[in-house]
């Protein structure tokens, strides 16, 4: 069968935000290769949101292409590799202390992405031990299991999105891990503060719950957010800081990190 490839200068998690147009174009694969994503479709499509380089392939093995394209990622002490590579003997060569098998899906966070490293990296300048922890917007469950393995004494993991529940919940049995994972927004955590909360969101979805992220946060808790984009990274500042947080900003390539703190409040006189 004829296949065309789109090439693409985005990474798999910034094409899995159109999914739905391009599962109604026919999607067949999606692959990864230095952070630039492959797009596998039965036929060429004039009409889609993502821009980039046609090539047209003959009887290709899309699902054995997509896998292909599929690297493992190492942040720190973290390896996330796909089910198909766990354990495979360059691994064993190298020392490291977590590996995580994480199912590519349709869901945010397979590892690649930026904004996902970035609080990967972040979760291991913590010390975890027996705190309690909480992933809002959880997407493949990276950063909650992550948590878990890192030492956590509670994860408790949320998306308001069906196939990140079961993507992450898939992803927790493939470790061995028993994880949380609650259906909804931040609402469904419940009212007991966490000692840390990672937010992998986009920038209008982490403002608009920016209040609801500080008022999970115990007085000496730590938020991890990420999925800011660098020309909105003031705005999200903002957004935190009226929420009482103390805002330290770590901008990367294209997105920017933010860590916040409560705020200590000066007594007057």
């Amino acid at each position: 069968m004829t296949t065309w490839v789109l090439h693409t200068d985005v990474s798999t998690d910034e094409v899995n935000l159109h999914l739905a147009a391009l599962e109604a174009a026919g999607l067949l694969g999606i692959a990864e290769e230095s952070g630039q994503a492959r797009i596998y479709l039965p036929r060429r499509c004039a009409d889609l949101p993502l821009a980039g380089r046609w090539e047209q392939v003959a009887d290709l093995d899309w699902n054995q292409a997509w896998k292909a394209g599929i690297e493992p990622v190492t942040v720190g002490v973290v390896r996330i590799v796909p089910p198909w590579l766990a354990g495979d003997a360059d691994a064993a060569a190298v020392t490291l202390v977590i590996e995580l098998v994480i199912e590519p899906a349709q869901a945010f966070g397979t590892g690649h992405h930026e904004t996902t490293t970035s609080c990967l990296a972040a979760l291991q300048r913590l010390d975890l031990s027996g705190r309690r922890v909480l992933d809002v917007g959880t997407g493949t469950g990276v950063l909650a299991l992550a948590a878990a393995r890192l030492g956590a004494g509670e994860v408790v993991a949320v998306d308001t999105d069906p196939v990140a529940v079961a993507t992450a919940l898939g992803n927790a049995d493939r470790n061995g891990l028993q994880l949380d994972v609650r259906p909804g927004s931040i609402e469904v955590a419940g009212a007991q503060p966490f000692d840390v909360v990672a937010a992998n969101l986009d920038t209008d979805t982490l403002v608009s719950l920016a209040a609801a992220l500080a008022a999970r946060l115990r007085n000496d808790a730590v938020l991890i957010a990420a999925g800011v984009s660098r020309p909105r990274q003031g705005e999200a500042v903002s957004a935190l800081q009226a929420a009482g947080l103390a805002v330290s900003a770590h901008p990367g390539r294209e997105w920017t990190l933010l860590m916040g703190r409560r705020a200590e409040v000066t007594p007057a006189g």
